[in-house]
């Protein structure tokens, strides 16, 4: 077994108390060595009888499941979770006795005649394949020549370009379009989901992340009180800083132990800035008769300042409104 060095910082161990640790390193060195004493007869996992006689207990059990550290495969079965950055098997295997002179000597004659009979084949295959290419580069000299014939006299050659036609837009070939409006939607139908499944890395229970969601939605945490919305940017600007390299993959924590910490604080999106208003038009007055109604961020830019010019040289504010609006919905989202 061998453990990788970045082990204390998986957050699967920083999450679990020094006890569970010492549990899972004795039961990982366990397995190991049932895989290399009884590889025909050990399946891998384990019962409760074997963690006591190491001295665990089911508590310590329950933990490192909450914690990703062991893996629950059925009742009162379990298995412990080996993976890149944590542990993996295979140190007693990796002990081999060293070659007699006699295995040696067969050994170097085995790899010396695969050699050389790899050395033959990718020669033959080489040739074939040239001879392959030389052959379909003459096909496609002869197709070029025959196709690009010029007018001679009154003989034009033919056009020798397919009719193209368009697709039936009722056709199995037709593309159905989904708008932005109705991905929004279907993400929004339930935002702890849609978040769960993009975050960076699916450690810890689900039910503690949607409990510290719920808390910050409900403004019962610790931590300021944020909107589903707003919870759902910053799990996908975090994801996408894990992505592109931006933000240590290595330091991920579990989605529950990020909320209740307060790791999505960083990644909020930033709060708008206050509209102008004037007169009759303030906030409330723009979000019923504009904002409403119009795709999310494109009421901005010069449409804003034809609006307010209007407005103050004496037009009327609901039909400049819904001219806004059928100039908007016609351009749509902004990119």
């Amino acid at each position: 077994m061998n453990f990788d060095s970045t082990f204390g910082f998986d957050p699967g161990v920083q999450d679990s108390s020094m006890a569970a640790r010492g549990l899972y390193a004795t039961m990982v060195t366990w397995c190991d060595h049932q895989i290399y004493t009884r590889p025909d007869s050990f399946d891998g996992t384990f019962d409760l009888k074997r963690v006591r006689s190491v001295g665990g207990n089911a508590r310590l059990v329950r933990e490192l499941v909450e914690n990703g550290l062991f893996e629950e495969v059925g009742e009162g079965l379990y298995r412990v979770v080996t993976r890149r950055g944590l542990a993996v098997f295979g140190s007693f295997k990796n002990q081999k006795k060293p070659l007699t002179p006699e295995e040696a000597a067969e050994l170097h004659e085995k790899k010396a005649a695969a050699g050389h009979a790899g050395g033959k084949a990718s020669g033959a295959a080489r040739r074939a394949k040239a001879e392959a290419n030389a052959k379909q580069n003459e096909a496609d000299a002869k197709q070029t020549a025959s196709t690009s014939t010029k007018q001679t006299g009154s003989t034009t050659v033919p056009n020798q370009t397919m009719p193209s036609s368009s697709p039936n837009p009722s056709g199995p070939e037709s593309k159905q379009t989904v708008s932005i409006a109705e991905i929004e939607a279907r993400a929004m139908l339930d935002p702890f989901a849609t978040a769960w499944s993009l975050y960076p890395k699916h450690t810890g229970s689900p039910d503690r992340a949607r409990i510290a969601w719920q808390a910050i939605v409900d403004g019962r945490a610790v931590t300021p009180r944020a909107t589903p919305e707003a919870l759902l940017a910053a799990v996908t600007r975090y994801q996408k800083a894990v992505r592109d390299g931006d933000a240590d993959d290595r330091f991920v924590k579990g989605m529950g132990r990020w909320l209740e910490e307060g790791g999505y604080l960083d990644w909020l999106p930033a709060p708008p800035k206050p509209r102008y208003t004037w007169g009759i038009c303030d906030e409330q007055w723009l979000q019923d008769h504009i904002l409403s109604q119009v795709p999310e961020g494109s009421f901005e830019g010069s449409i804003v300042g034809t609006f307010w010019a209007n407005v103050k040289a004496g037009g009327d504010p609901e039909q400049a409104a819904e001219r806004v609006v059928k100039e908007l919905t016609r351009k749509g989202r902004p990119s």
